[in-house]
This record gives C-alpha cells, structure tokens and sequence, in this order.
C-alpha cells in the first residue's frame, strides 16, 4: 500500500515514537523511509551571522540525532535516508512530503491538552489538516 514513508523526527521522545512506527512499517512493507527534520529559523534575524550561527548550530545538533536513527533503523534491518530542511516545521513537512511523493507521514505527538495545543499550536495537528497523503500520529512517548 505505501511506497515511501516519512517521519518528522526531532529526536525528542515524540519523535522517537513515530520513527518506530514508521520502521516497522517500513520493515512490513518493504517500503522506503525517510526522517526529515526540520529547523525553524526566526522570522526576524538581527544579521545574516545569527542566522548562520543558527544554520550551523541546527546542523551539528541533528547530525547527531540522525545518524543515531540511522544506526537504530540499522538495527533493525531497515534503511533510512535523513534530510534536514529549514522553514516553518509544519508547511515545511507537508510540501516536502508532496513534492517528494509521499505515501505516508508519520509523526509524533505530544499529548497536549486542548488548551495547550490552542495557545502552542501543534505540528501533528498541522500536518494533519494540510497534507495531501495520509498521516500516522504515534502518541505518547517512547520508553
């Protein structure tokens, strides 16, 4: 049924939750997966060096957390190809995923209450009313 899988991956145990289901998944189907993170950077940077600072930053930090869930994919007998893309989390994870063709986007969810998801807003809920292909939330944390 699916082809190629996408999970949102942060590192976060969230995340780790998701990049789970999406292995198993993948494992199960024989099908590509895919963990994107993404980078929010500020709307308004005070110089071009913050942002690169930030650039810079982002990039030693989720070098780690996706080699890590490479080798745990690894472990589990499934490839996973990493991207690290930066933008707005949300619109970001659901254009990627349309114009590269995704079956599935599986993310994590925090299991915020109502009041918080009004005031903080919510990726998994984002993702949910704007992609375009199906979409998996894994709740809860992994353990």
């Amino acid at each position: 049924m699916y082809r190629k899988i996408m999970v949102a991956y942060d590192g976060s145990p969230y995340s780790n939750k998701a990049l789970s289901a999406g292995m198993e998944l993948a494992r199960c189907c024989g099908c590509e997966l895919h963990a994107v993170a993404v980078v929010n950077l500020p709307d308004y940077a005070g110089t071009v060096a913050e942002v690169d600072d930030m650039v810079t930053r982002a990039r030693e930090f989720y070098e780690k957390k996706l080699g890590d869930a490479v080798s745990r994919a690894a472990g589990k007998n499934v490839k996973l190809t990493t991207h690290l893309i930066f933008g707005h989390v949300g619109e970001t994870i659901v254009r990627y995923a349309r114009e590269n063709n995704f079956d599935l986007i599986v993310v994590g969810t925090h299991g915020w209450s109502a009041i918080q998801k009004l005031v903080m807003g919510s990726v998994s809920s984002y993702v949910i009313r704007h992609a375009a292909c199906d979409v998996l939330v894994a709740k809860g944390r992994e353990d």
